[in-house]
């Protein structure tokens, strides 16, 4: 008992140890190099964009973020061991609407829960979709494009870049809206897809402008609508999804940073002014703008409620599509 009490004694001191070791911790943050984890392949737009804004953020911090990829799975793999990696501040995760909306929408067997596992540093930047058709389609409108595909129902196709992903949710809440039913071609990739449909055979498909080329300017792509919220200024006479009645219809790619949950409240907001301060940056902001993405750089608690919203949202779409993967 007199031991028993003795130890009890000594936890009692010690508890204030710890949180003034914490809070010197967090204050001190961050005092060595911080991983940013991309779970996709070097080279493509996630991980330069990724490596533009870990030097940026570095500069406001004072430490290396050193860009470190973890690919596979649909950017599950990299996203799961940041999830299980301690909550220290110095194992970030470049997020993605696949891997904090689509994933957990369509896959039975998911690793991780985006909302109970992360905590949001801040959303970066979002990118509209383009629904474009090949230039032999008759369709000059999406009411057009609606009206041949009720006169031949399962005939008109699109090319995505694969069963599950952004755009073929996309086009699934569209075919729902719209009372139409429509041929999917999945594709290993946006470029294979593409190529389908500037060829004409593959009708129409979402398409982001970086992925698109010289294609709109030379006429063998049409676009049709944007399926973002926002006009962009590449195509300025293009009307939105919702403008034309489309109901809460906003498909986008978008990037964003999260940490481990357990990570201190304080450490979440000195990232998150880092990566505001980096996305508004004059080497990062321009580049984004000229793809037609808006620069974001929301806050914390701003991120958190985008991604249940998207949550929310792509759960819907993947019921309305029928997608259930293992």
């Amino acid at each position: 008992m007199k031991c028993r009490t003795f130890l009890k004694a000594m936890s009692i001191l010690a508890c204030p140890l710890i949180l003034a070791g914490a809070a010197r911790a967090e204050s001190n943050y961050p005092s060595k190099p911080i991983r940013m984890i991309v779970p996709w392949v070097p080279g493509g737009f996630t991980d330069v964009f990724a490596r533009k804004v870990a030097e940026r953020m570095a500069q406001q911090l004072g430490q290396p973020v050193v860009v470190e990829n973890k690919a596979g799975a649909n950017g599950g793999i990299g996203t799961g061991f940041v999830a299980r990696s301690p909550g220290d501040g110095y194992t970030i995760i470049m997020e993605t609407a696949d891997t904090h909306a689509i994933n957990p929408a369509i896959y039975q067997n998911l690793e991780y829960d985006p909302v109970k596992d992360f905590k949001q540093i801040s959303i970066l930047a979002s990118q509209p979709l383009v629904f474009a058709v090949n230039a032999s389609v008759s369709a000059r409108t999406v009411q057009e494009f609606v009206e041949s595909a009720k006169k031949k129902p399962g005939q008109l196709s699109y090319g995505t870049w694969g069963t599950g992903s952004v755009a073929h949710l996309g086009f699934a809440r569209f075919a729902k809206q719209a009372g139409i039913k429509l041929n999917h071609i999945p594709y290993k990739g946006v470029s294979p897809a593409l190529v389908d449909v500037v060829a004409g055979r593959v009708d129409a498909i979402f398409v982001g402008f970086l992925s698109a080329g010289d294609n709109f300017k030379t006429g063998k792509l049409r676009p049709l609508a944007l399926t973002g919220a926002q006009h962009v200024g590449l195509l300025p006479d293009t009307q939105t999804m919702q403008e034309l009645g489309y109901r809460d219809f906003d498909v986008s790619l978008w990037y964003g940073l999260g940490v481990p949950s357990s990570t201190p409240d304080a450490v979440v907001e000195k990232l998150s002014q880092a990566a505001q301060h980096a996305v508004m940056q004059t080497d990062i902001k321009p580049m984004l703008e000229s793809y037609a993405m808006q620069p974001r750089g929301t806050s914390a608690q701003e991120a958190t409620r985008f991604i249940v919203e998207e949550g929310r949202k792509w759960a819907a779409a993947a019921r309305d599509a029928g997608v259930e993967l293992q």
